[in-house]
């Protein structure tokens, strides 16, 4: 609900509640003694001369509605009144509107302003009416104006300053409200978008495995018929459509594999787990050496925090490519450099395995498409070659945004 741009604050919760209600009886508890006090010794100015009882029932009376203001505001309010204007006609030297400015802070605090203010206002004009009217004692004498208007202006000055801060607290809470809504609806905002780019993602996906499949089982099935139909007359032609099909099921399944690779990748890291950076790569190292693999690690340049992103996938690309030393290279010695340039991160990972310049490049399976696409993510490159005498080189540069010193942590030589 809003009422000129502000929702109705809303209402405190059940544990604030009972230690505000708790706190609102202590006041009642220490304003109370101080009323009964007054009523029991009024001033000989007074409108109305009541019996003792009831001039300490009103002062009880005025107490319980500080007491009960959270629990029934407009009740207090009209409790609080009615006392404070019998404690002025029976002449309480106390302060009794005191409990109309608590009880106003309340209803201030809580109900829209609009309302509010003009509940409040009716409660101000009855007080003053109450002080105009009880100078005019029962015998005669001259009423003190400047003294009854000194009180009626304290009186509303107190119940001003009361709904005034009242208002502070309920602007306070509204405002605080529309950030929580605001972040609530960021949030669910966020996770449609989220659920509506792995919606679009999959269906690409889908897509596109359709048409790998679509197109490599229509060339096999061609290719089978060709084949059968030929096989005892043209035996040549039938050699020629059985390597046919067998070069599109290798692609087909060649492009299915670099298709799937992504949603394995994706799916083997976990969303709650923290991001690698570049300071876990001595972390890296000793696992690969428990491995067998002894890494030579050496890092340059102006080492400095770098986007997580950046981090996070310069991380992967280093952890693929010494897996990939591990699993196929045969030998025991790898090398990492990490290089901090101006604006630019290079990576480099050598070993000396059995890869040779002569060596056909082996098949880019989605270790190394991995690679290539964690790079090129933040607009960079990377290359899986075979090294000049022996052994097999991965080199990988990935820029660094000039503003974008910030996330991760460097890593240490």
């Amino acid at each position: 609900m809003q009422v000129n741009g502000l929702p109705l604050a809303e209402p405190i919760t059940s544990g604030p509640f009972r230690r505000v209600l708790i706190l609102d009886v202590l006041v009642a508890v220490t304003l109370g003694p101080l009323l009964i006090r007054s009523a029991l010794s009024p001033t000989p100015a007074r409108v109305i001369t009541a019996a003792t009882w009831v001039a300490v029932a009103t002062a009880v009376a005025a107490a319980v509605a500080v007491a009960a203001r959270r629990v029934a505001p407009l009740t207090a309010l009209i409790v609080s009144v009615t006392a404070t204007a019998a404690s002025q006609l029976m002449g309480f030297e106390r302060d009794a509107f005191l409990t109309v400015a608590l009880v106003g802070y309340t209803i201030a605090a809580t109900w829209v302003p609009k309302v509010s203010a003009t509940v409040l206002g009716c409660a101000g004009a009855v007080c003053v009416a109450v002080f105009a009217f009880s100078p005019w004692h029962r015998d005669g004498t001259v009423p003190d104006w400047w003294r009854t208007l000194g009180l009626a202006a304290t009186a509303l000055a107190v119940q001003a300053v009361g709904w005034a801060l009242g208002l502070a607290a309920y602007r306070q809470r509204s405002y605080l409200t529309i950030l929580r809504r605001q972040a609530e609806q960021q949030l669910r905002a966020e996770k449609e978008s989220s659920g509506r780019a792995l919606a679009e993602e999959r269906l690409r996906i889908a897509r596109e495995l359709h048409d790998i499949v679509a197109h490599a089982m229509s060339v096999i099935t061609v290719q089978a018929g060709v084949a059968r139909h030929v096989a005892a007359t043209r035996p040549e032609q039938t050699s020629q459509a059985l390597a046919a099909i067998e070069a599109t099921g290798r692609q087909g399944l060649r492009d299915m594999r670099q298709l799937l690779g992504v949603l394995r990748d994706a799916a083997a890291e976990p969303l709650s787990a923290p991001a690698p950076a570049l300071a876990d790569l001595q972390g890296l190292r000793t696992g690969t050496e428990a491995a067998g693999i002894r890494v030579e690690l050496s890092v340059s340049g102006q080492v400095r925090p770098l986007p997580a992103g950046i981090e996070s996938s310069a991380y992967r690309i280093v952890q693929e490519a010494l897996t990939n030393t591990v699993k196929h290279a045969a030998t025991d010695h790898a090398q990492v450099t990490v290089h901090y340039g101006p604006d630019e991160l290079a990576l480099e990972i050598i070993d000396d395995g059995t890869g040779t310049a002569s060596a056909s490049p082996a098949p880019a399976g989605h270790g190394i498409i991995g690679m290539r696409e964690r790079a090129a993510l933040h607009g960079g490159t990377c290359t899986a070659t075979p090294s000049a005498v022996r052994g097999f080189r991965v080199a990988a540069r990935i820029p660094i945004p000039a503003q974008g010193h910030v996330g991760g942590q460097g890593a240490a030589a």
